[in-house]
């Protein structure tokens, strides 16, 4: 069942399984990927308690080896519908006897969709409901149509802003394993700007760390803004399967990432991990904007 909000500009819909963003249109254009499973079969999967793959599929805590599926069970697993109002959704997760099995922790996991004009506001609520100190990650992995109505990839480029000009970045890039290596691309950008190369990402998802970067923007083929993406993270992934043809960007605000080639510590040790008090409260935003 979708459940569907509209403000008479924009309109979404998302549904409980994984709490999921399934179609985000403004008027009769649908800007989110319709998760046709030849090419990728989601179209917003919500990331938690983990961001991309782990080292040999395992995490160690406390003296055990706990097996996880890439980006975490959070995107596979049924929430439920807290609250809905005309402009708003919340869905909330607890932690189960399934879930603990994989992950140790007791838990609630908030998520809501909140419309304002052309902007849909994202936010995440992470509350330790446990005695014990809790880690985690927390990411969003939105597709979007690219060009939004017809044409190709390639023929759409990408706007980076935040604090200072950005005249050039560098990425990290992933193994064939899905983790972190050392090599990484770098990208000139014209006016913050680099156009969508047909093998920009070869080597999967492309991470960009420390960058300074607060918005993503991807624009058309007249250089015409379509949608932006709006975070406060200090870590994010684009991402296409361009081998797959795909007609669609990745742009992925995360609090936390997969494992580094070889890393074999403790789940605590993690890079770009978050820890969460017993009681407390990580509570945390994005948002898109269509044009």
């Amino acid at each position: 069942m979708q459940y569907e909000i509209s403000n008479g500009v924009i309109t979404i819909a998302a549904v409980l399984k994984g709490a999921e963003l399934v179609s985000l249109k403004k008027g009769d254009i649908e800007y989110l990927w319709q998760a046709d499973p030849a090419v990728w079969n989601r179209s917003a999967p919500n990331l938690f308690p983990f961001v991309g793959k782990l080292n040999g599929g395992v995490y160690r805590y406390e003296g055990k080896t706990y097996c996880m599926t890439p980006h975490g069970f959070a995107r596979d697993v049924e929430f439920a519908l807290s609250k809905r109002t005309d402009t708003y959704l919340q869905f909330a997760l607890s932690d189960t006897d399934e879930t603990r099995k994989v992950y140790p922790f007791p838990f609630l996991f908030e998520i809501t969709y909140t419309i304002t004009g052309s902007t849909l506001t994202q936010t995440w609520r992470v509350t330790n409901t446990g005695k014990r100190a809790m880690y985690f990650s927390l990411g969003a992995h939105p597709g979007f149509m690219c060009p939004v109505q017809g044409g190709k990839l390639t023929d759409c480029s990408i706007r980076f802003s935040g604090v200072k000009k950005i005249e050039r970045i560098s990425a990290h890039t992933i193994n064939a394993a899905g983790l972190v290596q050392e090599r990484t691309d770098s990208f000139t950008l014209s006016d913050g700007t680099v156009r969508i190369t047909a093998d920009m990402f070869s080597h999967d998802a492309l991470i960009f760390e420390n960058s300074g970067i607060r918005a993503v923007t991807l624009l058309d083929k007249s250089k015409k803004e379509f949608v932006r993406v709006d975070f406060d993270t200090d870590i994010f992934g684009l991402w296409s399967p361009q081998e797959r043809g795909a007609p669609f960007l990745c742009i992925e605000p995360w609090y936390g990432r997969c494992d580094r080639a070889g890393f074999s510590g403790e789940l605590s040790e993690r890079e770009w991990g978050n820890e969460l008090a017993p009681s407390a409260v990580f509570e945390k935003s994005f948002s898109i904007t269509l044009f």
